[in-house]
Protein backbone atom coordinates (compact mmCIF):
# COMPACT_ATOMS: atom_id res chain seq x y z
CA UNK A 1 0.00 0.00 0.00
CA UNK A 2 1.06 3.52 -0.35
CA UNK A 3 -0.48 6.73 0.71
CA UNK A 4 0.23 10.37 1.26
CA UNK A 5 -0.64 10.76 4.94
CA UNK A 6 -0.32 8.31 7.77
CA UNK A 7 -3.31 5.55 7.07
CA UNK A 8 -4.40 3.07 9.38
CA UNK A 9 -4.18 -0.39 8.58
CA UNK A 10 -5.56 -3.73 10.55
CA UNK A 11 -5.17 -6.88 9.68
CA UNK A 12 -7.53 -9.35 11.37
CA UNK A 13 -8.71 -6.77 14.23
CA UNK A 14 -5.12 -5.85 14.87
CA UNK A 15 -3.51 -2.32 13.78
CA UNK A 16 -0.37 -2.61 12.05
CA UNK A 17 2.79 -0.92 12.89
CA UNK A 18 5.00 0.96 9.81
CA UNK A 19 8.15 -1.18 8.79
CA UNK A 20 11.02 1.14 9.30
CA UNK A 21 13.79 1.22 6.77
CA UNK A 22 17.45 0.58 7.86
CA UNK A 23 20.83 0.66 6.11
CA UNK A 24 21.97 -1.92 3.76
CA UNK A 25 24.48 -4.40 5.65
CA UNK A 26 26.86 -6.96 4.02
CA UNK A 27 24.17 -9.17 3.21
CA UNK A 28 21.70 -6.81 2.00
CA UNK A 29 23.85 -4.89 -0.19
CA UNK A 30 23.80 -2.96 -3.55
CA UNK A 31 25.86 -1.45 -6.50
CA UNK A 32 24.68 0.79 -8.77
CA UNK A 33 26.07 1.95 -12.37
CA UNK A 34 24.87 4.32 -14.83
CA UNK A 35 23.93 2.66 -18.56
CA UNK A 36 22.80 5.52 -20.52
CA UNK A 37 20.02 7.47 -18.82
CA UNK A 38 19.50 4.35 -16.31
CA UNK A 39 20.64 3.06 -13.41
CA UNK A 40 21.74 -0.95 -12.87
CA UNK A 41 21.01 -1.86 -9.49
CA UNK A 42 22.16 -5.05 -8.30
CA UNK A 43 22.41 -6.65 -5.16
CA UNK A 44 24.67 -9.37 -3.56
CA UNK A 45 21.59 -11.68 -1.88
CA UNK A 46 20.26 -15.07 -2.70
CA UNK A 47 17.45 -15.47 -4.58
CA UNK A 48 15.79 -18.88 -3.77
CA UNK A 49 12.64 -20.19 -3.08
CA UNK A 50 13.02 -19.63 0.65
CA UNK A 51 15.22 -16.22 0.87
CA UNK A 52 14.77 -13.57 -1.84
CA UNK A 53 14.34 -9.80 -2.31
CA UNK A 54 10.63 -8.95 -3.18
CA UNK A 55 10.53 -5.16 -4.28
CA UNK A 56 12.56 -2.69 -4.82
CA UNK A 57 11.50 0.96 -5.08
CA UNK A 58 12.86 4.42 -5.69
CA UNK A 59 11.38 6.97 -3.91
CA UNK A 60 11.49 10.76 -4.62
CA UNK A 61 9.30 13.50 -3.12
CA UNK A 62 6.73 13.47 -6.15
CA UNK A 63 6.72 9.64 -7.16
CA UNK A 64 7.74 5.69 -6.61
CA UNK A 65 8.85 3.72 -8.85
CA UNK A 66 8.17 0.04 -8.15
CA UNK A 67 9.34 -3.38 -9.54
CA UNK A 68 8.52 -6.77 -8.25
CA UNK A 69 11.42 -8.86 -7.87
CA UNK A 70 10.65 -12.79 -7.46
CA UNK A 71 12.22 -16.12 -6.22
CA UNK A 72 14.83 -17.32 -8.80
CA UNK A 73 14.81 -13.74 -10.53
CA UNK A 74 18.26 -12.75 -10.77
CA UNK A 75 19.14 -10.02 -8.32
CA UNK A 76 19.11 -6.80 -10.81
CA UNK A 77 17.21 -4.01 -12.19
CA UNK A 78 17.39 -1.44 -14.11
CA UNK A 79 15.43 2.34 -14.08
CA UNK A 80 15.00 5.54 -15.27
CA UNK A 81 18.05 7.57 -13.69
CA UNK A 82 16.06 10.31 -11.56
CA UNK A 83 18.43 12.54 -9.57
CA UNK A 84 17.99 12.47 -5.69
CA UNK A 85 15.52 9.77 -3.62
CA UNK A 86 15.98 6.96 -2.31
CA UNK A 87 16.39 3.22 -3.24
CA UNK A 88 14.02 0.71 -1.01
CA UNK A 89 14.01 -2.73 -0.86
CA UNK A 90 12.51 -5.70 0.65
CA UNK A 91 13.82 -9.22 1.99
CA UNK A 92 11.48 -11.86 2.90
CA UNK A 93 13.27 -12.51 5.74
CA UNK A 94 15.05 -9.51 7.01
CA UNK A 95 13.02 -6.76 6.68
CA UNK A 96 13.04 -3.26 4.49
CA UNK A 97 16.37 -1.71 3.44
CA UNK A 98 17.19 1.60 2.40
CA UNK A 99 19.63 3.61 0.01
CA UNK A 100 20.09 7.18 -0.72
CA UNK A 101 21.02 8.45 -4.03
CA UNK A 102 23.25 11.48 -4.50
Amino acid sequence: LTATGNPEISCCGRKLQPIVAIEGDEEHRLTIETIEDDYYITFSHDMTKEHYLNFVAYVRYDRVLLVRLYPEQSPEVRIPKMYGGMLVYGCNKHGVYKYRIK
